[in-house]
């Protein structure tokens, strides 16, 4: 028997939605995210099972609370089977040891090498089941710093009944990430590369899809991280993480590299769920507005810097709204801050809001040399090789209080993603995969347009 739970938006002023047709949604109409009703709580004798499931298997567990009668059993299993064939180990997001107590999980055994793949096959899986039972067509609508694009082609690139429309900052990813996106041909996929940083591109999304019969006239949907199915996904790997450790009587921190927010809020819905996670580390670049939040109580966008971890590389973190409307249960709360942040670039948090945030989240920032430094010495003293990204969760975790027994950093990404960077700071490319070898020799396709909505809106138009 499914729960059946409703979704409802941040800003509470968008009807209430059930799964099947939440997945298809990125904004609420309101300009919310939807998020379910309640967090369904798994019983401690069905953690107590993980331990000897497969990934596939704790991944059924923990979706099957969210998903609707839309969806039997049988098919989400196999949806997640399928989903999940294409990456290249067993374990799907396997532990790596450093010490006794400081852990990497590798997220980046996909088809794109980052992440975001163990979210993105399975939606393409899940969306092309309805699209298939119901026979109807999609557009795709997608901003990326880096991974989630090439994650969505990837994933979407054989769906026919899908076109999809994917913009990038353009000179502002690593040369790696952009062609894991544009060197795919297939007639469904459009690379956008705007001139602008990766919250214009978020930016023009946004205003596109705020424009509600445009979006319903032509069948939009968006895959970014503000689609709950994305965040549903990263829940998983958390409860993975845990049942593959022994954790009994010891104090766990999760070390999470963060740009969009949406993979530590994953974290945060597990504990929600049931999981006995003791903190969460938002690790940021010197783009530290997250850190800078919880700091001050202040939320205040600044200029994005670039820096060698692109992913992170944001100003705006969407999901934080999620987790605002969380801790706060009061809609208008989120409308007022929402507003206060369109206007004038910041918001004020109340004491009482962040210290319940600061019960479950802590935050450092890390600066260039220290994501350098982090890359050289792991690899000299345990012959591991970070990309950036990971580096910053690694560095990060470092200045968290060590009253933690196990510190697990979420690896994002694969470094031959960052070959450029990480070689010349260990002398060494023999991590740079074959596959990666033979994307930098192939063709790109790509359209270069103006950071400007209705330039971007009209291509999309054209194209459809």
């Amino acid at each position: 028997m499914k729960n059946n739970i409703k979704y409802s938006s941040t800003r509470g002023k968008s009807v209430e939605l059930l799964f099947k047709d939440v997945i298809f949604e990125g904004l609420a109409p309101d300009g919310g995210l939807y998020v379910p009703e309640t967090w369904p709580k798994l019983e401690k004798k069905t953690l107590s099972r993980f331990s000897g499931m497969s990934y596939q298997q704790i991944a059924f567990e923990v979706i099957s609370p969210y998903i609707d009668s839309s969806l039997s059993d049988d098919d989400l299993k196999n949806i997640i089977d399928k989903a999940y064939s294409s990456f290249d180990h067993p374990e799907i997001t396997p532990l790596n040891k450093i010490n006794d107590n400081k852990y990497l999980l590798e997220l980046f055994h996909g088809p794109t090498y980052a992440f975001k793949d163990v979210a993105m096959q399975f939606i393409s899986q899940l969306m092309g089941f309805y699209l298939k039972q119901e026979d109807r067509s999609l557009n795709i609508l997608g901003a990326t710093s880096g991974d989630t694009g090439a994650a969505a082609i990837e994933s979407f690139k054989n769906i026919k009944s899908v076109k999809i429309f994917i913009l990038h900052p353009y000179n502002k990813i690593s040369e790696v990430q952009r062609k894991f996106m544009t060197t795919i041909k297939s007639d469904n996929v459009f690379n956008i590369a705007v001139k602008g940083s990766f919250d214009d591109c978020q930016n023009i999304i946004k205003q596109i899809f705020s424009d509600q019969s445009y979006k319903k006239n032509n069948n939009l949907t968006a895959i970014n991280s503000i689609n709950w199915a994305r965040i549903m996904c990263q829940i998983v790997y958390y409860f993975y993480t845990i049942s593959r450790l022994k954790t009994t009587g010891k104090r766990v921190l999760f070390s999470v590299p963060t740009g969009n927010f949406g993979d530590i809020l994953a974290g945060y819905i597990a504990l929600k769920m049931g999981l006995d996670i003791d903190m969460l580390n938002i690790a940021t670049n010197e783009n530290d507005i997250l850190t800078r939040t919880l700091t001050s109580g202040e939320h205040e966008l600044r200029k994005v810097k670039e820096t060698t971890s692109p992913s992170i590389d944001i100003q705006i973190s969407s999901n934080f709204e999620r987790l605002l409307f969380d801790i706060s249960k009061d809609t208008e709360y989120v409308n007022k801050l929402m507003s206060e942040l369109k206007k004038t670039g910041t918001y004020t948090l109340s004491n009482d809001i962040i210290d319940q945030i600061k019960n479950h989240f802590c935050s450092y920032s890390v600066s260039e040399d220290e994501v350098n430094r982090t890359i050289s010495e792991i690899y000299e003293n345990h012959n591991i090789i970070l990309d950036p990204h990971t580096a910053v969760g690694f560095a990060s975790a470092g200045k968290c209080p060590e009253n933690y027994d196990l510190s697990i950093t979420l690896s994002t990404a694969h470094p031959a993603k960052f070959k450029d960077t990480v070689e010349k700071l260990i002398s060494n490319d023999s991590f740079v995969t074959e596959k990666v070898k033979k994307l930098m020799q192939s063709d790109e396709q790509m359209i270069i347009l103006e950071n400007n909505a209705t330039v971007v809106q009209d291509f999309i138009s054209n194209n459809m």
